[in-house]
């Protein structure tokens, strides 16, 4: 805590523990080397308690997003629907991802990243109960979309958080972890929901999940501290205005204050201007939705491919076992890339933000013979699917984790608003992948279905080579990119 040498009025009182930095403005509050309360210099435990239950909640958040789908047909046929109108329970909880963003990151800007985690895990939490006590399609749909949208606090906030407590050395790791975590929880959901709508019933899938939530909320007290740099050094210097009585004292940010029409220029113009003008923002986003809807239309074109060889639904839910492992391993591959490349780069100086990108022209050249692996083993045996559902987890994985960072460091200290405008949008249209995709494998079947993704893929695997080589030219035209175009 501040401890104060004097209380001269006219002098600037000295801070023993170095918060206010000697220079022309000695009211200015900034960070020293060595200060604790940066996040940057947190010790080790604290930031794997930090990162661990921030997964934790991105985990559940995603987790919520898929685990009613396996009930789409017993909720449609209770409620005397079509298939497709109960396929909006996961349709519009991915939308509600594409609006939150909106709202959150704006949020995050005013009152740092604590109070949003805690609103998503909230808001994802209430609105479990409506939906297990729904006595209409009405009821489950709204509750599924404000779900995702209340939700999506996590994921607006997720990736700037982690970049603002771990080193440039690490913030792969960390968001690759974070990106793990996401699809993890989307690829456990369908087994958990067949099992519980098997066992238990489908009511019963909202307060098996609603019991998570409570859990991962009882450690956020002892777990969740304030990771904005710029809310904690706010916070210093309201501290020491109100120790010192001096109003002089103030946060860097504080100079400049964030009016309504700032909010809206950074969080509201400024996304989509770099949505509409930035190439490398533009040409990710379209890989990593195709990536993102991929991976929801899964869960259902698997279950279904494995039903089709006279499978139960809920063990044909199992393979995604296959997923998960995929999704871990690619996890892995980042993390040797971060220490075995990325690192030695950094140590010789010449590290630019392309150097991500070797794990993602990896997993696009993986990514189209697995899907077509995927589809046309449908005509051998189970065990060789089963095997090409490790790759494509494996293969989406890889492309996500490396375009996701790969946006945070191109973008560095636009970030925020590209990875907001790049959620809104990959959210927006992945959403509609349910919507038509049953009716896509049922009439062109799994395998030629596969195929149609493989060629899609194959349209935008040459992508991150084509950055990997010329991405430090294009960023060079860019008006958001701060990012050293040498290293």
């Amino acid at each position: 805590m501040s401890q104060l040498a004097t209380t001269d009025p006219e002098k600037p009182p000295i801070n023993t523990i170095n918060t206010v930095t000697p220079g022309p403005d000695p009211y200015l509050v900034t960070w020293t080397s060595s200060d604790p309360s940066d996040p940057l210099n947190w010790p080790m435990s604290k930031k794997i308690k930090f990162t661990s239950i921030s997964c934790a909640m991105i985990f559940l958040t995603s987790f919520s997003s898929s685990i009613l789908g396996p009930a789409a047909e017993t909720t449609a046929s209770e409620f005397a629907v079509s298939r497709t109108v109960m396929n909006l329970s996961v349709a519009l909880f991915v939308a509600g991802y594409s609006i939150g963003p909106l709202f959150f990151a704006p949020l995050s800007q005013i009152v740092g990243n604590a109070v949003p985690l805690v609103i998503a895990l909230l808001g994802c939490a209430v609105f479990q109960i409506p939906q297990s006590l729904a006595s209409n399609p009405q009821t489950i749909i709204i509750s599924r979309f404000l779900q995702g949208t209340l939700g999506s606090g996590v994921l607006a906030v997720g990736s700037g958080m982690l970049a603002e407590v771990w080193s440039i050395h690490t913030r792969a790791i960390a968001i690759g972890l974070s990106a793990t975590s996401m699809n993890l929880g989307s690829s456990v959901g369908p087994i958990a929901g067949s099992f519980i709508l098997d066992r238990y019933g489908w009511r019963w899938i909202g307060w098996v999940t609603l019991l998570t939530y409570v859990g991962v909320g009882l450690l956020t007290p002892f777990t969740v501290w304030e990771s904005s740099r710029k809310r904690v050094l706010e916070l210093k210097a309201k501290k020491l205005r109100k120790e010192t009585g001096d109003e002089r004292y103030y946060a860097p940010s504080e100079k400049h204050s964030l009016d309504l029409g700032a909010l809206v220029q950074r969080y509201g113009k400024m996304p989509v201007q770099m949505m509409v003008q930035e190439p490398i923002l533009i040409v990710i986003t379209l890989y990593l939705t195709l990536v993102y809807g991929t991976l929801y239309l899964s869960y259902q074109m698997f279950p279904y491919a494995f039903q089709n060889r006279g499978w139960s639904a809920p063990v044909a839910s199992l393979p995604f076992v296959s997923v998960i492992l995929g999704v871990i391993c690619a996890w892995g591959i980042v993390c040797l890339h971060t220490v075995f490349f990325y690192w030695r780069r950094i140590k010789q100086g010449i590290t630019t933000p392309e150097d991500r990108l070797p794990p993602m022209i990896l997993g696009g050249c993986m990514l189209v013979p697995s899907l077509l692996w995927f589809g046309w083993a449908m005509r051998t045996h189970w065990v060789a699917q089963v095997m090409s559902c490790f790759f494509v987890g494996c293969s989406l994985q890889l492309i996500f984790i490396s375009g996701v960072v790969y946006i945070v460091d191109v973008y560095v200290p636009n970030a925020n608003s590209a990875i907001s405008i790049h959620v809104a949008v990959r959210s927006l249209v992945s959403a509609t992948f349910p919507l038509w995709g049953s009716r896509l494998y049922e009439n062109l079947g799994v395998e030629w279905t596969s195929t149609l993704l493989a060629g899609l893929g194959v349209v935008l695997m040459p992508s991150p080579i084509a950055f990997y080589f010329w991405g430090s030219k294009i960023r060079s035209w860019s008006r958001f990119c701060e990012t050293p175009l040498d290293g």
